[in-house]
């Protein structure tokens, strides 16, 4: 889908928040490019850049308008600028990961290729701006994520999750992510919803799809009409763990199959977190913070 304007807002809520340390780094799950509302905003760009003190700015080119896809979705054009532009100049060390032969990609199927082992907890942000709908196998689509991602890293998914019926292969729920969070100890810092403004025909190619099994679909997909609503989620990756996929059960559900119990032992196990070692660096900070308060109390 792009990066949209409302990424330079992500961006001043994770900084103003100091979860944006230097040195920085950025894994995109997809390389992407600029959508024309990012372009637009050359005033909220250079905000973003005052805030990360770049003395320079941002080298981008003005939108190219293209069309409406459907609802307010403008088509993101073939030649939009990358991505990967913005995230240098704002300093960031960046790679992506994407099977198109996108400049300085890593080639990588997220149906089933692991994360590369150099990139294995390094990478302080990793986005997923509209990349994992696409892919069948979410179990390996979020894996990688986890394991890219640096411990107290965040991840950032922008992702559909109503309309958009003709746009990937699976729309997300809140639900999923609860659970993802759940499995892996990952801290929520953000979770919102961008909605469109303008709703759209329920598709003709669905109407086509289920016309000959039911007829009447032809009169009751004039109360279907189609809003498009974007998930946004931010996870930061507290515990360094292998990850546990999300299961659908409440926690502390007894089984007795090792496999499963072995499995998903973050969501079998009640309390599980508090039996894992804290990462060194946050057991040093912990023990900064509590020197500097007798200090002061001194």
């Amino acid at each position: 889908m792009g990066l949209g304007a409302d990424t330079l807002d992500m961006l001043e809520r994770l900084h103003a928040e100091g979860r944006l340390t230097v040195p920085r780094s950025v894994m995109e799950i997809g390389a992407q490019q600029l959508s024309n509302n990012f372009l637009e905003a050359k005033d909220r760009i250079d905000r973003v850049g005052k805030i990360f003190k770049i003395p320079t700015t941002c080298p981008l080119p003005d939108p190219t308008p293209t069309y409406i896809v459907h609802g307010d979705l403008e088509h993101l054009a073939e030649d939009a600028p990358r991505a990967r532009d913005f995230w240098t100049w704002l300093g960031f060390d960046y790679a992506a990961v994407d099977f198109d032969g996108s400049p300085g990609s890593i080639p990588l199927d997220l149906n089933f290729d692991p994360a590369p082992a150099p990139h294995v907890g390094k990478h302080q942000l990793v986005t997923n701006f509209g990349t994992t709908e696409h892919v069948a196998n979410q179990l390996n689509a979020f894996k990688v994520i986890h394991d890219f991602a640096a411990v107290d890293g965040l991840m950032v998914h922008a992702v559909p999750m109503q309309g958009m019926l003709n746009h990937g292969l699976v729309n997300y729920t809140p639900k999923f992510f609860w659970m993802l969070a759940r499995s892996n100890g990952y801290r929520f810092i953000y979770m919102n919803l961008g909605c469109g403004e303008v709703s759209y025909a329920f598709p003709d190619n669905v109407a086509d799809a289920i016309r000959p099994f039911d007829a009447a679909i032809e009169t009751r997909r004039g109360a279907l009409p189609q809003l498009d609503a974007v998930l946004i989620v931010v996870l930061q990756k507290v515990f360094d763990i292998t990850f546990v996929p999300p299961i659908d059960v409440p926690t502390g559900t007894r089984t007795d199959n090792a496999a499963m119990k072995e499995r998903y032992w973050t969501v079998f196990k009640p309390h599980a977190f508090a039996r894992v070692p804290q990462p060194l660096s946050r057991r040093f900070a912990h023990v900064l913070a509590r020197l500097k308060s007798s200090f002061m109390r001194k």
